[in-house]
């Protein structure tokens, strides 16, 4: 019986040891027979610093098919996955990657075969960098993405960004900077970006005219102010790099 006993303590230990190497981390594609992208693989195991997210699981899985494998060993947080349903749900790949113990968004695409290798949404991020944190995307009917992310700045601040002709427009803030604003989320409501995000006084939602938005971002990128809030979007000071008046913007 004593021996019995002492196996069962000993597997008992055992299992103890092994279960946070047995514990699930993983960001990979499930490919179907035909090589297209079935669903997307977001695995995790803890919490906190100790929040493991990006290592591999799943035996003899494709390098290919898994997202940012050394992304725990870089400190990257976890990622956003957006499905493109106008490109037959093509998952992107937002998350904050760190570099050099600062947090800039970086995303990456399924192209069919494998992940894109991950690049920065903001190229420059300037002298006066801040962590750039949460971000959440969307997509209009033309395949197009929308991005929206908060920057630790002194007053955390809302920012939007969209591809245009393939480059990333400047960042182009949401918020003026007065109350602090972070944790947005986006939703497309027919012709309109919602975002939703939280204040110091409760959550906050702003209702934007998406062509107007996406206007307001591109003319960013032929202006000669350096990325980072300059003022209100509203004021005409710009905002996120420059900036216009952002019409038909309605607070719920």
């Amino acid at each position: 019986m004593k021996t019995v006993r002492k196996a069962r303590s000993v597997a008992l230990a055992l299992c103890l040891v092994l279960l946070p190497t047995l514990a699930l981390a993983e960001v990979s594609v499930v490919v179907g027979r035909d090589g297209q992208a079935r669903r997307v693989l977001v695995l995790s195991r803890g919490a906190g610093h100790g929040k493991v997210i990006w290592g591999q699981v799943r035996p003899r899985v494709p390098l290919d098919q898994m997202l940012n494998p050394l992304g725990d060993t870089y400190g990257d947080f976890a990622p956003t996955i957006a499905m493109n349903r106008a490109t037959g749900g093509t998952p992107w790949a937002f998350w904050s990657m760190n570099v050099a113990n600062q947090k800039r968004i970086g995303f990456s695409l399924w192209d069919g075969r494998r992940w894109t290798p991950a690049t920065f949404v903001v190229a420059d991020p300037g002298p006066y960098f801040q962590d750039e944190l949460d971000p959440s995307a969307t997509f209009g009917a033309n395949g197009s993405p929308y991005l929206v992310w908060w920057r630790a700045e002194r007053v955390a601040t809302i920012y939007f960004s969209t591809l245009v002709n393939g480059t990333w427009t400047k960042p182009l803030a949401l918020t003026d900077g007065t109350v602090d604003s972070r944790k947005p989320a986006l939703t497309l409501d027919g012709t309109s970006l919602v975002v939703s995000y939280g204040t110091p006084s409760g959550p906050v939602t702003q209702t934007y005219d998406t062509a107007v938005l996406v206007e307001s971002a591109a003319n960013l990128m032929d202006s000669p102010i350096p990325p980072g809030r300059q003022g209100d979007p509203g004021s005409g000071s710009g905002g996120g790099g420059g900036g216009g008046p952002l019409p038909d913007k309605r607070k719920h």
